[in-house]
């Protein structure tokens, strides 16, 4: 059993509560604590620090419901997060540490003080040269996704189109965590080429809205997909995963790149497709005039929660 030696202050800014999840989750990151390791039972924690056990019950809830412990018959609560970091890190942190604290006692900052500056600056420093990014061939959808991860998981996460990434390469300035939309992943590592650097895939789907409007086509009708070029060798499963969500019977469905389309005023204006199904990001090539055709319907994505908390497991975050 690793038992966690907590540092308490009962009289400091942050809350008691707040004191004991945030040292079992730096111990679970840090790989002090690891998957299957039993927690100190409340008794032996009030024990330990004074702190009334009601406090410690309520932070060990509160991190079984983050999916970090489980509470088992007979052992108490166990560790069920994955750890990305080994043992070796965690001691090399310690020392490291050690030996910064002690440079800045030497010149007379107080340690406290300067762990507030220091978590400043790796903020700048995380925005400047990030450690995750999220790429994307578009940069807008690059910065929204970022900044969606970044909320959720309380980490800054950087937006970075592939254009980006690629200066980013050539300057030798790499995050060491990439997050990529599934179908890219492979994409992204031939550029990449470095095993130092994880390609981390989060699936992406529709919106509840776009499946609501899927619903809506009619039986007997027909549809075209219209791909952007990057999209193109997923073309079979973008269409399969299409047609789950279009309730209607006996509904054709086509695709082609939106590079093949020389006229979209007489795609718009013909009868051969009910439907013109594309991206938000597609309808800058449609002339404006058009924008608001009834026969044009833009799906939107989402990232899938369930493999976003994979990513975030196999990125380390603890949160």
């Amino acid at each position: 059993m690793n038992i966690i030696n907590f540092q308490i202050e009962t009289n400091g800014p942050v809350p008691v509560i707040k004191q004991i999840q945030e040292q079992i989750k730096l111990s679970i990151a840090m790989g002090v604590l690891k998957r299957g390791d039993v927690l100190p039972s409340i008794r032996e924690v009030e024990k330990q620090t004074g702190v009334n056990r009601g406090i410690i019950h309520r932070a060990y809830l509160a991190l079984r419901r983050s999916g970090l412990l489980v509470l088992t018959r007979g052992r108490g609560s166990v560790i069920v997060a994955p750890t990305s970091s080994a043992r070796s890190t965690s001691d090399k942190c310690l020392q490291l540490s050690k030996s910064t604290l002690s440079k800045a006692r030497q010149i007379g900052v107080p340690p406290t003080v300067f762990a507030r500056y220091l978590l400043q600056q790796a903020k700048e420093a995380e925005r400047s040269e990030p450690f995750i990014s999220y790429v994307d061939d578009v940069k807008e959808v690059a910065e929204r996704r970022a900044a969606e991860i970044s909320r959720l998981w309380q980490v800054p996460v950087v937006g970075m189109p592939v254009l980006e990434l690629k200066k980013a390469l050539r300057k030798g300035s790499m995050p060491r965590k990439v997050l990529a939309n599934h179908l890219r992943r492979n994409y992204i590592r031939s550029i990449v080429r470095s095993k130092k650097i994880d390609i981390i895939p989060i699936e992406v789907g529709y919106t509840e809205q776009t499946i609501k409007d899927l619903a809506k086509i009619k039986a007997n009708s027909s549809a075209l997909r219209i791909l952007a070029p990057m999209y193109v060798d997923h073309a079979h499963f973008i269409i399969a995963q299409l047609q789950k969500w279009v309730r209607a019977p006996r509904v054709e469905i086509s695709w082609t790149s939106v590079r093949d389309i020389s006229d979209f005023e007489k795609l718009l204006n013909g009868s051969q497709y009910d439907r013109i199904i594309m991206d938000p990001g597609i309808l800058g090539s449609v002339p404006e005039k058009f924008h608001r055709n009834p026969r044009i319907l833009l799906v939107r994505l989402q990232l899938n929660p369930a493999s976003l908390e994979a990513a975030r497991i196999r990125a380390g975050v603890i949160i």
